[in-house]
């Protein structure tokens, strides 16, 4: 499925749009099956995000949270000592954007948002 999921989202473009959202303290951007598999990444040199933990996170919240059962939660923010991390869905896939402390959350929202967004069209074309 992988490798199909790559031919349809063609990776050349797909790495040049998550390449994009690395600007303003953003240091990565991955996105997930829900295993916690990478299908696509864009991290910048020297860091090292844990991603199958946050795929790992989503997929227990969203399993037992009544508001992501009602859809009233699509995605939250994780911070830590060095950073803060945005996890979500887009359709059956895990998004998870990384980014240095200093970047204010509402920042963090709308890259999530906007990415999400325009990753549905090509996703939906492989999603179960």
């Amino acid at each position: 499925l992988i490798i199909a999921a790559m031919a349809i989202l063609k990776p050349i473009a797909l790495q040049r749009t998550l390449n994009e959202v690395n600007t303003g303290g953003v240091y990565a951007v991955i996105l997930l099956n829900q295993s916690g598999s990478p299908i696509a990444q864009s991290i910048l040199n020297n860091e090292s995000p844990t991603a199958s933990i946050a795929a790992h996170i989503w997929k227990m919240i969203s399993k037992s949270g009544d508001s992501f059962k009602a859809g009233e939660i699509d995605n939250f923010v994780i911070e830590c000592d060095e950073g803060k991390v945005i996890v979500g869905s887009v359709l059956d896939y895990v998004l998870c954007i990384y980014a240095k402390e200093h970047v204010q959350s509402g920042l963090l929202f709308t890259k999530f948002d906007v990415l999400r967004d325009y990753l549905r069209g090509p996703l939906s074309k492989v999603s179960s």
